[in-house]
């Protein structure tokens, strides 16, 4: 009977594990100077074949880095853009390479900058995960692993976007 008890409490503490990993298990990421962190990927809505993801960048090093590119096997091209306001407009464009300051942080947030999904080659379901890579000029290639969510905002608040004190 011990046994049996045991074997359940131990099914039950790998169902909780399971059920919590994923958007813990999303949840970081470092590779040589730069730590990816909070990536998140707006899940798809209805048959729109692009969507935006947020991360936020850190560079612990002493030189800088730059995000020269993204990709990942779900989308046609992974892209950052950029938000900005052109004669009371808002206008988004291509941010081409973004740099991350040494000791600096980039935040990849809605309305501002964010990586672009375009041609997706299916829905981005909420709960899910996307491989990401995303390759620097000095850290090299980071494979990134974004939570797919259709609540942006709420999950960008609970990792405290916008209030880093770097």
């Amino acid at each position: 009977m011990t046994g049996h008890v045991g074997a359940m409490r131990l099914l039950a503490l790998a169902a909780v594990f399971a059920v919590t990993a994923g958007p813990a298990a999303a949840h970081e990421v470092r590779a040589g100077d730069i730590t990816v962190s909070h990536p998140i990927v707006r899940a798809s809505i209805g048959k729109v074949t692009s969507t935006a993801g947020y991360m936020t960048l850190l560079n612990k090093g002493k030189a800088p880095d730059r995000l020269l590119s993204a990709a990942c096997a779900c989308a046609a091209k992974v892209e950052a853009h950029a938000m900005r306001t052109d004669g009371g407009r808002m206008v988004m464009r291509p941010a081409g390479a973004v740099t991350v300051a040494p000791g600096g942080v980039v935040e990849f947030k809605p309305g501002g900058l964010h990586l672009m999904f375009t041609g997706l080659k299916r829905p981005l379901e909420a709960g899910t995960t996307v491989p990401v890579t995303l390759t620097f000029e000095r850290a090299g290639p980071v494979k990134a692993v974004f939570f797919a969510t259709a609540r942006v905002d709420e999950e960008l608040k609970a990792h405290g976007h916008g209030a880093h004190a770097h």
